[in-house]
């Protein structure tokens, strides 16, 4: 989660303990609302900034796993700034058998939910409506808890995102329903959890698909690719009688290599002189007439920074994604909170300060006390949500650090530190 996540042990730990958690079952009781068209369950106080990470460009993927482009893979999917609450497994099948599998297992998704990013696993449509199955009650209930147990729960993902831009007829239909029908048992706002089902699509609202799947779902995902919001009303109307507001997401597309559609979305690095005229920053800040959208989403996340005709692959530092995510809290009137209090404690040296905060905030150390006392210091926390600060001068008793981590220029309380003889 952006904005005020600390990281601290009990956060990781809960992380890791998502590796060993039972499969989802249809046996939890559904929450109250859940089977309103309408409901706000699932819906978040703060808009959200979803990203679709496109997993052959992992630097665990050979660069030749989906491209002929002689680059290599420079992304880490850790390499996510704070400011995404949803990233999305976007994978094109080039990537059995390589290194991302267990990485996203064992590093990717800890690290995640430990600074509150939720992880989710997109299928297509076809995955469902092709499915070789029955068209009956029972098989769409063991297909879909085989869906969740092949791609949510050996990851320890928190839910399944549905790409949907084909229109499935007749029998291909009904089983595309009945699975989705059987997955909202297990997932989404019907099922009492907290694992999300998302619905993304290019299409509008009126589909025979998604008027019959549409309460099972946590939120509409609109590929807005190079619409501009003069129609984007009239588009989340065809959405509304099945969708509350906040559960609506437009989104737009970063320019992906090799790719000669040009949406001119979000061209370059992140201008704030310019970004006005864009398309993504006119969906981070677009509201429908009957209420705040849920937030936007980017597809090809890896390629923030890029203008078209760029093929190169490079590292991003997530300009686009970081500001939109503040300029969209700003026109919604989100007031961020402080984060937490960083974790901190003094090493046996007297020198070295170490602990948790929200990666990608900033540590600051003032010391205090008599005598001579060490300048104040800053460090800038990890993507794994570690920081380590070496003072200029040994802490001697009765002498503290206040230790505090900033955030978005909101500072936390500062914890207090003492360096205690013997207790090393």
């Amino acid at each position: 989660m952006k904005r005020t996540t600390a990281l601290g042990l009990g956060a990781l730990l809960t992380g890791l303990a998502a590796f060993t958690a039972q499969p989802a079952t249809a046996d939890a009781a559904s929450p109250a609302g859940a089977g309103d068209p309408l409901s706000t369950t699932q819906c978040e106080a703060a808009p959200q900034t979803m990203a679709y990470y496109r997993t052959w460009r992992d630097v665990t993927v050979p660069q030749n796993a989906n491209s002929n482009l002689p680059d290599p893979n420079v992304t880490r999917m850790t390499d996510l700034p704070a400011e995404i609450d949803v990233a999305m497994v976007f994978d094109a099948g080039a990537t059995a058998g390589t290194d991302y599998w267990p990485t996203l297992r064992d590093t990717d998704v800890p690290a995640l939910h430990a600074r509150g990013t939720k992880v989710v696993y997109t299928l297509w449509i076809d995955k469902l409506a092709k499915a070789d199955i029955p068209l009956d009650d029972a098989s769409y209930r063991a297909y879909a808890q085989q869906l969740v147990d092949t791609y949510v729960t050996p990851y320890g993902l928190d839910g399944i995102d549905v790409d949907v831009e084909s229109y499935p007829q007749g029998d291909d239909l009904t089983r595309a329903i009945g699975v989705f029908d059987a997955l909202g048992e297990l997932i989404g706002p019907k099922s009492g959890s907290d694992r999300i089902f998302i619905y993304d699509t290019n299409q509008t609202g009126d589909t025979p698909l998604f008027e019959a799947v549409s309460g099972n779902i946590s939120y509409v995902l609109l590929q807005a690719y190079g619409r501009g919001v003069s129609g984007m009303q009239a588009t989340w109307e065809t959405f509304a009688d099945d969708v509350a507001p906040c559960r609506f997401l437009p989104g737009f597309s970063f320019y992906e290599e090799q790719d000669r559609t040009h949406w001119g979305d979000a061209e370059g690095i992140y201008d704030s002189t310019t970004a006005p005229s864009s398309t993504a920053y006119q969906y981070a800040i677009w509201q429908p007439e009957e209420g705040a959208k849920g937030g936007f989403f980017a597809y090809a996340v890896d390629r923030d920074g890029k203008v078209y005709g760029d093929d190169t692959i490079t590292k991003t530092d997530f300009t686009w994604m970081r500001n939109l995510s503040r300029v969209q809290d700003d026109a919604a009137g989100v007031e961020p909170a402080p984060p937490a209090a960083p974790t901190a404690a003094v090493d046996a040296d007297r020198v070295t300060l170490r602990g948790t905060g929200v990666a990608g905030a900033e540590i600051s150390a003032t010391t205090s006390g008599p005598g001579r006392t060490a300048t104040a210091a800053t460090a800038a926390v990890a993507a794994d949500g570690t920081w380590t600060i070496v003072l200029d001068r040994k802490l001697t008793p009765p002498q503290s650090v206040a230790v505090s981590q900033s955030v978005d220029g909101s500072a936390s309380e500062a914890v207090e530190v003492r360096f205690r003889p013997g207790a090393h």
